[in-house]
């Protein structure tokens, strides 16, 4: 690496910290944050029992871990910084940044320093990375996880000469961590067999046409052997994560919510009785969201509660519609120009060995959210995509010498316009869609839930309300005045029937921080839509 393209590196970030670290000093917690860092603190002191939870994993004890540190310390002000769910953000970015380092290295190393650093920009200001950086959630660690899973796995693949098994038992060891970050990870289990089948069966077949049956029961024997390790490693490192907590329980003895479990149990029959080499808390997480995703959510698109009007009928475009408004428009057209650019250029490239992992993951989480998911409460659920995406996005500049001036001036346009249209944003990450939605107003329209409003906003209502004492947050009764509403609940996602006088009747005039919608509402507006209500029928809620 030069000086020069480490002083990018280095500021590039610098620059993300600075933008994710500032933007979490702004965000009040978002519902889910509290439930992740209490289990992680649970876990932290060897209870690894989920009670009523479901989808928090070990992971989460990494963000206790400065209030660990801070149980150590004498009281005072660094003590009790250390020991809020707040600061416990912090570790998260430091996550981030690592997963924004394996994005360059990655890319730098399949398509050299020019395409390192672009795919570092695109990472850097992708306002959906930025804005789950911040949270003591799981989704950034199921990037993280995700992406060092596939990188270990094509090094494993493409590796030659001795030390396979040290390559090899990194990978396994990566694969097994992945499966504590999020539950999302397991799938990655047929994202590596596939993508051995694909690496593997062209050199099979080569060796079958040659009569090198020899050869090929060796590769076979050695991926099988391969297959064990990774069976061992997660075994270990799933039973260490749960601090082994009822493991080797009987299969019958398990009360399974999912189908998939139950069909599981039913068909074992006979040898019910089997003992499970796996803790009992990540079996149960694991059995309950499964049976939550095919029960699917509250989902919300474009309007709609549930396609065609039938609450928690999951949409089929649901993250289609997510990607083409939460995404960058700059970020979707780099990502377009890249794919036309290695289709006519594909013969420069050796996709087996290097891009195959990588479409592999791409296309089978496309389809697996597409066709398959049904809890559809936010676009953050895709964020699994995004690294990988942005890795493979580096070809376009694999031989930056042979742009033309045309092409080099429009390529920084477009990072350009990518940095503003995030910066715009600033603090407001979460909230983040891009101009396809022109009036920021009207968002709602589009997406809701975690895409918009995850309880991130508190301080700015706070403060709008101080400053605007006659404004009413939220009021049980139509009533006129200013009016400060959520947008989960003005688009009827929360309390459906609540404001549908005012969904029905008014537009937002403004917001606060995005989630939050302004109306102003006349008593003359009021009285031709609703029977007029006295001004002091309900209190403000402040």
């Amino acid at each position: 690496m030069s000086a020069r393209e480490g002083v990018l590196v280095a500021l590039l970030l610098l620059m993300f910290a600075l933008l994710a670290i500032g933007s979490l000093q702004r965000m009040t917690l978002t519902y889910d944050e509290t439930d992740h860092y209490h289990y992680g603190w649970k876990l932290l002191h060897f209870d690894a029992s989920r009670g009523e939870d479901n989808s928090k994993m070990p992971f989460s004890m990494l963000n206790t871990l400065p209030r660990k540190v801070a149980s150590l310390l004498d009281d005072g002000p660094v003590r009790r910084r250390l020991e809020t769910i707040e600061f416990g953000r912090h570790v998260t970015v430091a996550c981030a940044l690592m997963l924004a380092w394996l994005v360059y290295r990655w890319a730098r190393a399949l398509y050299g320093p020019a395409a390192g650093l672009f795919s570092l920009v695109l990472f850097v200001f992708d306002p959906n990375v930025l804005a789950h950086a911040e949270l003591v959630t799981t989704d950034l660690y199921a990037a993280w996880m995700t992406a060092l899973a596939v990188w270990s796995f094509w090094r494993l693949l493409n590796h030659e000469g001795p030390g396979v098994w040290r390559v090899a038992t990194v990978s396994a060891v990566l694969v097994a961590l992945a499966q504590v970050a999020k539950y999302t990870c397991a799938y990655l289990v047929p994202i590596l067999a596939l993508t051995a089948l694909g690496h593997a069966v062209p050199t099979l077949w080569a060796l079958a046409g040659e009569g090198r049956w020899r050869a090929a029961g060796a590769r076979c024997l050695a991926a099988a052997r391969f297959a064990l390790l990774y069976v061992a490693a997660f075994l270990v490192v799933v039973n260490a994560a749960y601090w082994g907590l009822r493991t080797l329980r009987p299969l019958r003895d398990y009360e399974f919510a999912s189908h998939q479990f139950r069909g599981v149990q039913e068909w074992a029959g006979p040898v019910a009785g089997a003992r499970v080499p796996l803790p009992e808390p990540y079996l149960q997480g694991l059995d309950r969201v499964l049976a939550d995703e095919r029960g699917g959510a509250n989902v919300y698109l474009l309007g709609q509660s549930g396609q065609d009007g039938v609450p928690g009928q999951r949409f089929p475009e649901y993250f289609l519609v997510a990607w083409l408004y939460k995404e960058p428009i700059a970020t979707q057209v780099l990502l377009l120009l890249a794919l036309a650019a290695y289709a006519l250029r594909w013969r420069r490239f050796d996709f087996r060995r290097n891009e195959w992992p990588l479409a592999c993951a791409v296309a089978f989480f496309a389809w697996y959210f597409i066709f398959v998911y049904n809890f559809q409460v936010g676009f953050r659920h895709a964020l699994v995509v995004h690294p990988l995406l942005f890795v493979l996005a580096g070809s376009l500049l694999r031989a930056p010498r042979e742009l033309s001036r045309g092409a080099r001036v429009a390529l920084a346009g477009l990072l350009v316009w990518l940095g503003v249209s995030t910066l715009s944003y600033y603090p407001h990450f979460l909230a983040y869609f891009n101009e396809f939605v022109r009036d920021r107003t009207q968002s709602y329209r589009i997406l809701v839930d975690s895409n918009l409003d995850w309880g991130q906003s508190g301080r700015y209502v706070e403060r709008y309300l101080r400053a605007h004492p006659d404004a009413s947050l939220e009021p049980e009764r139509p009533r006129p005045g200013t009016l400060l509403v959520s947008a989960n609940k003005f688009s009827g996602l929360l309390l459906g029937e609540q404001f549908r006088w005012l969904r029905e009747n008014f537009e937002p005039v403004g917001h606060v921080a995005y989630a939050y919608l302004l109306f102003h509402v006349t008593p003359e507006a009021l009285r031709r839509v609703i029977d007029p209500v006295p001004p002091d029928a309900g209190d403000k809620v402040n």
